[in-house]
């Protein structure tokens, strides 16, 4: 698993490229997706114009009729001179379609990123020392299987080798998510206290950014929590699965109870379809709420306000169980389909409607599904909705 600080495909500019300009533009050459298009200064001599010179980045001197203010194909400009004139012209000219960070609000910025490469850093040196272990590990288990096919009695002293490299294995990445998870945990916290009046007070545009930032770092410690999560699936063997007799209309019916509010607030109804007699399966609970929830969370994170959706519980001839969740929303294009349940695929639509989200919601349901041994898939119409369909195993 890899995680790496990141911008999602993000053109950027930087106006000003003094000392603090400078330390912007070489905090973004480091980072996945940012794409400094444009440096300006009146001052072609400064250290950072000579940087960008260098490394291809179009430097300009003049702000006024610009690149910088006529490319509609920026999303953030940094304005990094602290002149409130300069700061003004920008926001005049491009504020429909680019966002534009202030000199407070690009401080703040720098001091975050820069914390999170440190912080990315730190989890880097952890995955270096996890891989050793493993190949460490993986030595041992090659060398075991040699001696395990001249004495076959040490089969079990062997298998109870490779579950502690499986532990080992979970125990470091736990490990290493958690000491991501706090340092995100700590940026909120701050971020809050700014929010709060505690350093100073803001203006309101400086407040909208810091929002922004408390924004990001709830997302981000949301994906931490996803990819943990599917790690641990993944590493999950399915003859460890705990399951019981449950009753699948009642999972289904929590699961709509517990996301009510977001129901409500987008003004949607759930319709059960599931007839009168219960829906018996063996599984494990907690993972077909949580596949549930994945499902349902999506039908109505693309789907406009007020539209409906339906939930189809039904037993076919076979005796199999079916369940699926059908929605009027955005939709997915053909070319799509085959990807759509691959570790942190989004379409761009998708990605316009719910900016919140990581890619891994649907390659969790589908790990699920197959630890219960069930087939998960999808039909869907370009603008006029999706169904997806659980089929369990008689």
């Amino acid at each position: 698993m890899s995680i790496q600080q990141s911008f999602p495909h993000s053109s950027i500019a930087i106006v000003g490229m003094g000392k603090g300009g400078t330390s912007i533009l070489k905090l973004l050459l480091q980072i996945t997706g940012a794409t400094v298009k444009y440096i300006c200064d009146t001052n072609p001599k400064t250290e950072g114009m000579i940087l960008g010179s260098r490394i291809g980045i179009t430097c300009l001197t003049e702000l006024k009729g610009s690149d910088v203010v006529r490319d509609r194909s920026l999303n953030l400009i940094f304005e990094a001179t602290g002149k409130k004139d300069i700061f003004e012209y920008l926001q005049e000219e491009v504020a429909t379609y680019c966002t534009v960070i202030g000199a407070v609000g690009a401080r703040v910025i720098y001091y975050l990123l820069d914390g999170q490469q440190k912080i990315t850093e730190e989890l880097q040196q952890c995955k270096l020392i996890l891989s050793e272990k493993v190949m460490e590990r993986t030595e041992e288990l090659e060398k075991s299987n040699l001696e395990l096919q001249r004495q076959i009695n040490d089969y079990q002293e062997l298998n109870k080798k490779l579950h502690q490299i499986n532990e080992e294995k979970t125990k470091y990445l736990v490990n290493a998510t958690h000491q991501l998870k706090a340092p995100f945990a700590a940026i909120q916290s701050y971020t809050e206290l700014l929010l709060d009046g505690y350093a100073d007070t803001f203006s309101e545009k400086a407040e909208s950014i810091l929002r922004k930032m408390k924004d990001r770092c709830i997302l981000l410690s949301s994906s931490i929590k996803e990819m943990l999560e599917l790690a641990n699936l993944n590493s999950f063997l399915e003859e460890n699965l705990q399951t019981d007799t449950e009753n699948l209309d009642t999972i289904l019916q929590k699961v709509v109870d517990s996301l009510h509010p977001l129901i409500k607030r987008k003004h949607m109804i759930v319709t059960f379809h599931s007839g009168k007699r219960p829906h018996i399966i063996r599984c494990n609970k907690k993972q077909i709420e949580a596949l549930a929830q994945i499902l349902l969370e999506n039908a109505v994170n693309y789907s406009d306000p007020g539209m409906p959706i339906d939930i189809l519980i039904k037993k076919d001839k076979g005796g199999r169980i079916l369940f699926s969740v059908s929605d009027k929303g955005i939709g997915i294009d053909k070319k799509n389909l085959q990807n759509i349940f691959k570790e942190y695929f989004r379409t761009n639509r998708g990605v316009q409607k719910s900016y919140n989200g990581s890619g891994l919601g649907l390659a969790i349901a589908k790990r699920i599904a197959e630890l219960h041994r069930s087939d998960i898939s999808v039909d869907s119409i370009s603008g006029e909705g999706s169904v997806f369909k659980i089929e369990f195993p008689k």
